[in-house]
């Protein structure tokens, strides 16, 4: 009985029995509900480790034990600017120092942290702070690429009725920080940390239903709306996330170990979960201000030997055609979906491992997750001979004193040398790797398996009827995937539950397949998908299709209204070459590509060559902008209303 019982659990989650296999406990609850965001992220890790380095950022090197006076320094002086429990300050920063003591002193004194991006206009600003109730804001003077952000916050304080816009220089906290000009209404930010003691008050937070941080979503495929999320969804999401990637034995080994380079917006919440989970380890943060510096990064990655990195899509294309050496980490993508070319040009280039993961503002940024475990079974080219080593490491590890024993020497060596040893070994994995476009890859071409302790639902995407999870797998079904979980969120400011349907799911609007195995596949953003003539095109398989062709470097499929079939759309595909192959890609050639891999519906009526697709702060291809600007042409022409 209890036999059945077992397979009967395997049926409705099949992706239990390859998380068993990586030594991945079925549950982690119950999860703690009397630790606070900023004590899970900074507090129990100055007692921990408080002369170890948090963060560097522009050679600017600062401790746990010095982030937590500067944190607590600042909380003082919020709540002395009048900020209290339930108010909404919102920061306008890019990745630095600067935004790493905000995001952990705002909630320190129960308030709430709204991180908005540098690239938003002045009405968006306005429109945020209002719907908000904003009334303090912390922001850079200026970005490194001349956007003028004070201008802009001076702008918006008269329209939305700001009491203090508080400013900082970019390199304020760098090994030169520049000089500060005395103006009138300018609070300079390190001025106000100098000023005060680190004795903020004490504040009782109810992690369960006080909000810590408010994302607006980013409007890529709507009109944004703020998320709220709790200090517990949000320590929740940390667990789950680690937990589910790795075994609780190789978590606890390598706790306060590992320095990790995050080249993204820590402002966006892909950028800002990634920060989370690494902090929350105990762990070095190497901070890159602009996504786009790839000398920087390399600069870094040779200097502090990071062993992971997050990365978006973009810059992993970005770096496979620049001379950065090997490099042996393991990458994260995220964002948007990771075409098997570029994930297979990367790693060969610099001999590293990618794994795709899958996330939304929704559930804190983080949905599903790859198994370490997975990593091992494609370098055995089997997963009983991986699950073997992992149960007999999961064994060994909790026997008494095994991971004190080892890491004593871990010490001993320091984060510096565990990550260039660790560099050798990854580079060693890589070469040992089947490709990205080979199918003996595990997991190649999915986004993992959902998180520990989430609720999963496919939802026929036309009737929004659930489709049994044995059906799914079987018969190949898709749907929309619905999810919920301790890492859900609060709902959509300022309304708790609103964007949660009668059963506690959020809607993902992306349309998934799961496999025998229980893994994810994306097939498409329900909005992303067009129909032409009756059928269902998913356009991200034809963006797969289109990095397939040499020297396509960013590529994006749209559906735009057909004005000659009212009711139906028509397919248009945009690419941008590599720089050595503009000018050398034609139209015909890319229809033709497509032409032979595609149903005769599917294949683009046109396709548009460009030097760069638009792309958001976190450079995720910007579909919402394309198919905006196909609509206007059409309007323009007089074929669309």
């Amino acid at each position: 009985m209890s036999l059945l019982r077992g397979e009967e659990k395997y049926l409705e989650k099949p992706w239990l029995r390859s998380q068993a296999m990586g030594s991945t406990p079925e549950t982690f609850k119950p999860y703690r509900n009397d630790i606070t965001y900023t004590w899970d992220m900074l507090d129990k890790n100055v007692e921990k480790y408080p002369n170890e380095l948090a963060f560097v950022c522009f050679d600017y090197e600062i401790t746990f034990k010095q982030l937590k006076k500067k944190v607590d320094q600042l909380a003082t002086a919020l709540a002395d600017l009048g900020v209290k429990k339930g108010d909404v300050v919102a920061t306008v920063l890019p990745s630095s120092i600067q935004f790493v003591i905000c995001d952990l002193a705002i909630p320190e004194i129960g308030a709430i942290h709204c991180p908005l991006n540098i690239l938003d206009s002045v009405d968006g600003f306005v429109d945020k702070f209002n719907s908000a109730g904003i009334k303090t804001v912390i922001c850079i003077d200026k970005t490194s690429a001349g956007i003028e952000i004070l201008k802009d916050m001076r702008e918006a304080k008269a329209k939305a009725g700001l009491e203090n816009v508080i400013v900082t220089k970019e390199r304020d906290y760098s090994s030169s920080p520049p000089p500060h000009e005395r103006e009138e209404d300018v609070i300079w930010l390190t001025d106000l940390i100098d000023k005060y003691p680190p004795s903020p008050p004490r504040v009782e937070i109810e992690p369960a239903k006080d909000v810590c941080l408010v994302f607006f979503t980013g409007g890529s495929t709507g009109i944004p709306k703020g998320v709220m999320l709790t200090h517990l969804a949000i320590t929740s999401c940390s667990k789950m996330a680690l937990g589910s990637l790795n075994p609780p034995w190789l978590l606890r080994l390598i706790d306060g170990f590992m320095t990790t380079i995050i080249p993204l917006p820590i402002c966006h919440l892909y950028g800002h979960e990634m920060y989370r989970y690494i902090m929350s380890l105990g762990c070095t943060i190497l901070l890159q201000t602009d996504p786009r510096d790839v000398d920087e990064y390399i600069r870094l990655a040779k200097k502090y030997h990071p062993v992971f990195t997050p990365m978006s899509p973009t810059q992993y294309g970005r770096m496979a055609t620049e001379d950065i050496g090997k490099l042996g980490i393991l990458g994260l993508s995220g964002s948007m979906a990771l075409a098997p070319k570029t994930q297979e040009g990367f790693e060969e280039h610099a001999k590293s491992v990618v794994i795709e993961a899958y996330g939304l503002s929704e559930t804190c940024g983080a949905s599903s997750s790859p198994l370490m475990f997975d990593i091992f079974a494609s370098v055995l080219r089997s997963r009983r001979a991986a699950a073997m080593i992992f149960r007999a490491m999961d064994t060994i590890l909790n026997m008494p004193y095994v991971t004190q024993i080892l890491r004593a020497p871990m010490g001993w060596l320091g984060r510096k040398n565990l990550g260039a040893i660790s560099n050798r070994s990854m580079s060693l994995l890589s070469s040992l790797m089947p490709s990205a476009t080979n199918s003996k890859r595990e997991s190649s071409g999915s986004v993992g398996y959902p998180l520990v302790d989430e609720e999963v639902k496919i939802a026929d995407a036309d009737t929004g009827e659930k489709i049994p999870m044995p059906r799914v797998v079987k018969e190949g079904l898709v749907g929309e995937l619905c999810l919920k979980g301790p890492h859900t969120m609060l709902g959509y400011w300022p309304n708790p539950g609103d964007g949660l349907d009668e059963e506690g799911y959020v809607h993902t609007g992306d349309v998934v397949k799961i496999d025998e195995r229980g893994r994810i596949y994306i097939v498409d953003r329900t909005k992303d998908m067009a129909i032409v003539g009756g059928y269902k095109v998913y356009t991200r398989e034809l963006d797969d299709l289109l990095y397939e062709y040499p020297g396509v470097c960013e590529a994006a499929v749209i559906g735009v209204p057909d004005p000659e079939r009212p009711g139906s759309e028509r397919i248009k595909a945009f690419i941008a070459p590599y720089p050595e192959y503009r000018g050398k890609i034609r139209e015909e050639d890319i229809i033709e590509h497509l032409r032979q891999k595609v149903e005769k519906w599917a294949v683009p009526k046109s396709v548009e060559i460009r030097d760069e697709l638009p792309k958001s702060a976190v450079e995720k291809i910007f579909k919402k902008q394309l198919r905006e600007e196909e609509m206007e042409e059409l309007r323009r022409q007089g074929l669309l209303e």
